[in-house]
């Protein structure tokens, strides 16, 4: 009797549940909400379970009863969109969404969808988020609740796997039904992705130049798609404005590399198409320039901390010259961190602080006195002025002006330097002009790689010919936030910058620029009838690698447009890059302080008006 009990019931299990095993290991992801806030599920590894339900009818009461009873004992509950809607501000008026109050994960390319082996749209997954294990998928019902109390009382369990009846999820795309294939999908996209910098003497770490290179790193690959690390400078691409040379990888593209992966990495043709590609014999990608200038040998220490340092270069002008474009070729990547170029014309740089006591008298005295009479209260106190409050009340000041040491309009700028970004290339008929006699201010800022080496970067510059003055000028701006005040342990402490734009122009591109803290941000263009559009997202920003991101086409703005970026700081135990989350951080040239920055770039409609 006992025997048939035994078997009855291993019966119904076997009928009920599938995959019963210890840890079904899913592994790593991101995914960007419908609000474009980006979610990496490592970043919740302090949490005790993380549950996620497809956007479906019917799952209103039971998420709301289970947020009731866990959302504060580290519980993070999402929704999910395995792919089946686009339209995330229609997504954010569902009012499924708006009742539950919780983010829904875009599942673009359903691959995190089907990594977590969802079938139906009434299925439930309970995930950890420490060790990236599966511990529950099916209704919500008394064995999820027992899935997520074993999560919080630290309970180790098998996988749990019950089948539903709900509508199903339709897989597409690339990989559905069977691998793509290495030689005509998988190569064509590492080449023109991956293979520059994943190449013998490239700037990645290790070469994927082989098949055994792409079957050896094949799980380093699935894992850096799926967490959206590489390409690196990934923007939100499904809304904005589109981005020149954008970085990203298309769905169809992530679907191909991560669904080969998951079918064994196989291999097949006689012929490996990342063997023997050629790569230009130059260091220069505009071509050789008309000017070198060669930085001096400089020596970096194995380890510890390296002064920022600034270096005068005679460039040797002897006649007035137009400047097209500029590049920087980085010598030992792995310690420059970053290089920013100043031209200092023949009669030399104008002291900053006159350039500001300047701008403030050139306010109509009912504006300029009140602000003399607050720094000079500042300084008699021996107190530092609260500068950012002047130039948030006068926006007329141009910060970028201040900042660049002078305000000749035809003067022309050199490329800096930070990876991902080394040139500058103006429109034909746009340059500047590189007074004989002119000189280069560089600040120099490298870091230590725990091995000593000698430092031999370039700069090239390239003229228009002899006797072509260009038409137009490139102008922009640069936003700076100098007060800074980040809590410790904040885990998304946001700020706000306004940058005005007084003319009307044609905007170009706009860079953000944090430090290791730095988290997200995003840049918005307000109009002066009160609409805003968003022109990029970018959701997930990398110290590591400093993009600018220029506009596909340039976009017309009228006067009194403001652009505002809006960003975050993760100073946060979680944050696996912070020096220290357990300080309140300040504003600060160092890479363990920070900045919050926008640079940008535009051209004056009316090239006769100054910015």
């Amino acid at each position: 009797m006992k025997k048939f009990l035994l078997l009855s019931v291993t019966a119904t299990l076997i009928s009920t549940t599938t995959n019963l095993y210890a840890g079904e290991r899913i592994g790593d992801f991101s995914l960007i909400d419908h609000l474009g806030v980006q979610h990496h599920m490592a970043w919740y590894d302090d949490q005790n379970a993380i549950v996620i339900l497809p956007t479906a009818i019917g799952v209103v009461p039971a998420l709301a009863d289970l947020q009731s009873r866990y959302e504060t004992q580290g519980v993070v509950f999402f929704l999910l969109n395995p792919g089946l809607r686009s339209d995330r501000a229609a997504i954010g008026r569902d009012a499924l969404v708006q009742t539950l109050g919780v983010p829904v994960l875009m599942d673009d390319t359903q691959l995190v969808s089907e990594s977590l082996g969802l079938t139906r749209l009434d299925e439930a997954v309970v995930y950890d988020p420490k060790s990236f294990e599966l511990q529950y998928r099916g209704p919500v019902n008394a064995q999820l609740d027992q899935a997520v109390q074993g999560l919080i009382d630290s309970e180790s369990s098998d996988l749990v796997a019950i089948a539903t009846d709900g509508a199903s999820i339709d897989y597409s795309g690339v990989g559905v039904g069977s691998a793509p294939s290495y030689t005509n999908d998988v190569a064509p996209i590492v080449v023109e992705n991956c293979a520059n910098c994943h190449r013998e003497g490239g700037i990645a770490p290790f070469a994927i130049d082989s098949k055994l290179a792409m079957q050896g790193w094949s799980p380093m690959i699935r894992e850096v798609i799926m967490t959206r690390r590489m390409p690196p400078g990934q923007i939100d691409n499904k809304i904005g404005h589109k981005i020149k040379g954008e970085t990203n990888l298309s769905d169809a593209e992530m679907q191909t590399l991560v669904r080969w992966v998951d079918a064994g990495s196989p291999m097949d043709g006689d012929t490996d198409p990342l063997v023997n590609l050629v790569w230009p014999d130059t260091k220069w990608t505009l071509g050789e320039p008309d000017l070198i200038v060669a930085i001096p040998p400089t020596a970096i220490p194995a380890t510890g901390v390296v002064d920022y340092m600034d270096l005068p270069i005679d460039l040797n002008l002897t006649e007035d010259r137009w400047v097209r474009a500029s590049e920087v070729a980085p010598d030992k990547k792995d310690v420059l961190h970053h290089i920013i170029t100043t031209v200092i014309p023949p009669d030399g740089a104008v002291d900053p602080q006159t350039l500001f006591i300047e701008a403030i008298n050139s306010l109509p005295e009912e504006r300029a006195a009140p602000i003399r009479a607050e720094l000079f209260a500042a300084v008699a106190a021996g107190e530092f002025p609260d500068i950012e409050k002047i130039f948030t009340e006068n926006p007329d000041i141009d910060v970028g002006t201040l900042l660049g040491g002078g305000g000749d309009p035809d003067q022309a700028s050199i490329a800096g330097y930070a990876p991902g970004n080394s040139v500058s290339l103006n429109p034909e008929g746009v340059g500047g002009l590189l007074k004989a006699g002119s000189t280069l201010s560089l600040q120099m800022h490298y870091t230590t790689s725990g091995r000593e080496v000698t430092d031999q970067t370039e700069i090239g510059i390239y003229f228009y010919p002899e006797g072509v003055i260009p038409e137009e000028r490139m102008s922009g701006a640069v936003g700076n936030a100098f007060t800074i005040a980040i809590p410790p342990q904040a885990k998304d402490h946001e700020m706000q910058l306004v940058t005005n734009i007084n003319q009307e122009v044609d905007f170009y591109s706009m860079m953000p620029h944090m430090h290791f803290r730095g988290k997200r941000m995003k840049f918005v263009a307000r109009y002066p009838d009160g609409t805003e559009e968003l022109l990029v997202n970018i959701p997930a920003f990398d110290f590591n690698w400093q993009y600018a991101y220029e506009l596909e086409e340039p976009l017309r703005v009228p006067a009194g447009t403001q652009i505002i970026a809006t960003g975050a700081f993760d100073n946060s135990s979680q944050n696996v890059a912070n020096p220290d989350p357990n300080i309140e951080v300040t504003w600060g040239e160092q890479s363990w302080e920070e900045m919050f920055m926008g640079f940008y770039s535009w051209k004056n409609v009316d090239q006769g008006s100054e910015d």
